[in-house]
């Protein structure tokens, strides 16, 4: 990893978050990055992503929009550490192949 930041910044909140509840906590679930990904590539990569949404209404045939919305989304890995700019020495993406899991 080309820098610490994610794992830094997540103890970081994690320990403030179980302080602010260990009066009424009796066990912690889960305490991470929502939008996180593993990537399979060659080069240093972000285990952050960030998730862009579109929504749209369909036109209907009498040119009245849809009731119900049309969602399109596509997830966008980071270039650049967003906390001290550090840049990640992933493949630019033109050749490589990227499998990634997302949670």
């Amino acid at each position: 990893m080309a820098c610490n930041c994610f794992e830094k910044i997540s103890n970081d909140l994690d320990q403030r978050f179980r302080e602010a509840v260990k009066e009424n906590c009796v066990e912690v679930v889960e305490s991470e990055f929502e939008n996180h990904g593993f990537v399979i590539a060659k080069g240093d990569w972000s285990p952050i992503y960030l998730k862009y949404i579109f929504r749209y209404r369909k036109a209907k045939k009498n040119g009245s929009p849809e009731v119900r919305c049309t969602n399109l989304e596509n997830s966008v890995f980071m270039s650049y550490c967003p906390f001290c700019g550090t840049k990640f020495e992933g493949e630019d993406g033109k050749n490589a192949e990227i499998q990634a899991t997302f949670k």
